[in-house]
Formats: C-alpha cells, structure tokens, sequence
C-alpha cells in the first residue's frame, strides 16, 4: 500500500492549491488510496503506477479535472495492470511472492 505523505507530494507537486495537503483532506487521501488498494487488488504492480492510479482517484475525489497528462498515465497505469502478475504468498515465509503465470489452452475433443 502507498503511504499518505507519498500522494500529498505527488499533489503539492501537481497542484498549485496548497489547500490539499492540510489535514482536513486526510478522510479523501485515505479513500484514494483504499480505492487504489482495491483496484489493484493483488497484483505485482510497480509504485509509480500505483501512485498514478491514487493521484487520478483523488482528482476525482476533489473535484479537480484532470489534465490529458493525468488521464493518460492513469490508463497506462491500468494497461499495466492488465498484464501485471498475480502475487501469492509463500507458505514458509509469509511474504507476497509473483506468481508465475499459468497459460491455459483448449484441449482437443477426444470423441
């Protein structure tokens, strides 16, 4: 999961409000990033797509439009996700690990 202080620099960079990063927005910064965790889901998907889908979700949140910039890393970002591996967990550490993907085919009737 990112951390809140990561997408409260991502937003003071990309807007020039400094009213989004006071405390009274922490209620929508932790939706974005529960939205994030949610849309991700558990998939081995690199932070700064991750950043990118939270920061896009907090756009939406605060009623900012989004730049085409925005709107267009968001869809890389879930293009990545389309293709991102599946993690597991391993049974003797506990710690999330790729799964390695299984292809399956169509089997050829026997009759």
């Amino acid at each position: 999961m990112l951390a809140m202080e990561k997408l409260k620099k991502r937003v003071q960079a990309g807007l020039s409000n400094p009213e989004f990063v006071e405390p009274s927005y922490d209620e929508l910064y932790t939706t974005a990033l529960s939205e994030t965790d949610g849309i991700v889901g558990n998939k081995d998907l690199a932070d700064a797509f991750e950043m990118d889908i939270a920061y896009y979700r907090f756009l939406l949140l605060v009623d900012v439009s989004p730049t085409d910039t925005d709107e267009s890393n968001y869809k890389m970002a879930l293009g990545a996700l389309k293709s991102a591996k599946y993690l597991k967990t391993d049974e003797t550490t506990g710690e999330s690990v790729t799964a390695p993907r299984v292809i399956v085919k169509a089997r050829k009737s026997e009759y």
